[in-house]
């Protein structure tokens, strides 16, 4: 009986080791959830910078400034006058081909019509703070296309411009140094004044009717002076800008920028 009873309980551990398996089955890796690709940048929605700033001109019109780049400004002529210091000796008289000259204290232009133009500096004496009416007239080159002299006006602290038509002598003063449109029609004149002194920060348009020069706007900006422009077409013209900082100077490295005003048709 004890043998028999031990070929039971050997059958029996035979059979429980034959239900379970000879090692432990080993564990399959996962793979790794795949990690979803980025998404394409959207391309970029096509913008338009906003305007630089806005003109409000006479009679109601609004132009924008729109914005553009120091590429687009020197590709353009600048003006062609050529330099003219504070001096009484260093006006160009003699490319006036003889219809303008200087008698003492008197700069006489001789148009093609009407009256000889003339001028008066202030005598040396009066040329003083004290006098707000003192100036000095230079005669500083012509704008053959617009048909105008063009005179340089200084005053104690500032400068401007006289436009004297050559063919009927009618004049305008105004701040700035003149550039004139392609076909001659109209005559920019910008004087950047933010930076100190009494120069006036200033940006005018002067339309050439065959009567002469006469202002249609000016306009004075008080976050950027104009500090030059050039004509890009007859209607329009790149400026030259400089900006205030927080405190509304204009310091020696101020920002620059650049932007086209189209003249309203």
């Amino acid at each position: 009986m004890k043998q028999l009873s031990r070929i039971t309980s050997m059958l029996a551990l035979l059979a429980s080791a034959a239900c379970r398996p000879e090692t432990p089955a080993a564990e399959q890796a996962v793979p790794p959830a795949p990690v979803p690709a980025a998404p394409a940048p959207k391309p970029a929605a096509a913008t338009t910078a906003g305007p630089a700033d806005t003109l409000h001109l006479p009679g109601g019109a609004v132009v924008a400034l729109q914005p553009t780049n120091a590429a687009v400004f020197n590709q353009l002529p600048a003006s062609s006058l050529p330099d003219l210091p504070n001096d009484p000796t260093a006006e160009h008289l003699a490319t006036a081909e003889g219809r303008v000259r200087r008698a003492g204290l008197d700069l006489l232009l001789r148009p093609v019509q009407g009256v000889e133009v003339k001028l008066t500096s202030t005598p040396e004496a009066e040329f003083t703070l004290q006098n707000g009416a003192a100036v000095r007239y230079a005669y500083w080159g012509s704008l053959p296309a617009a048909h105008q002299w063009v005179v340089r006006a200084w005053y104690w602290e500032s400068s401007g411009t006289v436009l004297v038509d050559q063919r009927t002598g009618r004049r305008v003063e105004l701040p700035g140094d003149p550039v004139a449109a392609p076909d001659g029609r109209h005559v920019l004149l910008t004087s950047p004044g933010l930076s100190g002194g009494d120069q006036a920060n200033t940006v005018a348009l002067v339309q050439i009717d065959p009567a002469g020069p006469r202002l249609l706007w000016q306009r004075e900006p008080t976050t950027w002076e104009p500090a030059e422009a050039r004509w890009a077409s007859p209607t329009r013209a790149v400026l030259q800008l400089r900006h205030t900082d927080a405190e509304g100077n204009i310091p020696d490295d101020a920002p620059v920028s650049y932007a086209e005003l189209n003249l309203p048709r």
